[in-house]
């Protein structure tokens, strides 16, 4: 058996730039110089380039031509746009989870959930975040469809930050997540009730749409249109958050 390959420098580079742009430590509309960051990680411009390509796949980054590359100022569009995908892939997951999943498979899940529910009582929001993620995430990997979770885990990412800079504008995010709701959707993966799971997973959204828009009652919300659809947003879109890269209270959130 061949060893296991070292991590390339461009993955430690782009691991560790991620990190500092979901916890804020980047703010939303950073500019990322190339020289600048191989100076900092004591690597040469190419392994910053290709870490800098990496995030913005992930939607972390956008690379502005003749302009450079900034970590990424999201609009509540955007977020909005987020969740209709995910909703729409975590209802397939959900149907293919509940044919395929073995019993070690469910029991796995509800672990997940349980250290979920666990991260929620206390008052590391990042923490939370994360845990609250590998739920969702825990169920689309029992779909097995390698390339629905591959777009899951690029969702999940942008969530993160959009989230985080939303918090900012919307104090009403912060409220206590809807434990019952995430065990509404494992409990019914677990009896094989596709029907339930479905309305689970539905109104798991609904709720989250709900708080994000409960502040301005004219914007569409998503769970009121298709999945793949988009409702009439607002003309113009609003930033996520005054300056994108504000710190937000402590507080938990569900996504």
């Amino acid at each position: 058996m061949k060893p296991f390959a070292h991590k390339q420098l461009w993955e430690s580079v782009a691991d560790q730039l991620h990190d500092e742009i979901l916890d804020g430590r980047l703010a939303a509309g950073s500019r990322l110089r190339e020289t600048e960051l191989a100076e900092r990680f004591g690597v040469s411009r190419g392994p910053v380039r290709d870490a800098l390509r990496d995030l913005a796949r992930r939607g972390l980054v956008v690379d502005l031509p003749r302009r450079g590359t900034f970590v990424s100022s999201l609009t509540e569009t955007d977020l909005e746009e987020v969740y209709v995908l995910r909703r729409a892939i975590e209802e397939v997951a959900v149907r293919l989870a509940i044919s395929k999943a073995s019993e070690a498979d469910v029991a796995e899940m509800f672990t997940v959930l349980a250290e979920a529910e666990a991260a929620y009582g206390r008052d590391d929001l990042a923490a939370a975040w994360e845990a609250d993620m590998a739920f969702h995430r825990s169920y689309c990997r029992l779909s097995g469809n390698g390339r629905l979770l591959a777009m899951f885990d690029q969702l999940a990412t942008q969530t993160v930050l959009l989230m985080r800079t939303a918090l900012a504008a919307h104090a009403s995010l912060a409220w206590t997540p809807p434990v019952e709701l995430h065990r509404h959707i494992a409990t019914s993966i677990a009896v094989r009730d596709l029907d339930g799971a479905l309305e689970a997973v539905g109104a798991h959204y609904q709720y989250t749409q709900d708080r994000l828009f409960a502040t301005d009652p004219t914007r569409a919300r998503v769970g009121s249109v298709g999945p793949g659809t988009r409702g009439s947003p607002a003309e113009e879109s609003e930033p996520v958050g005054a300056g994108g890269g504000a710190q937000p209270a402590p507080g938990r959130s569900s996504r």
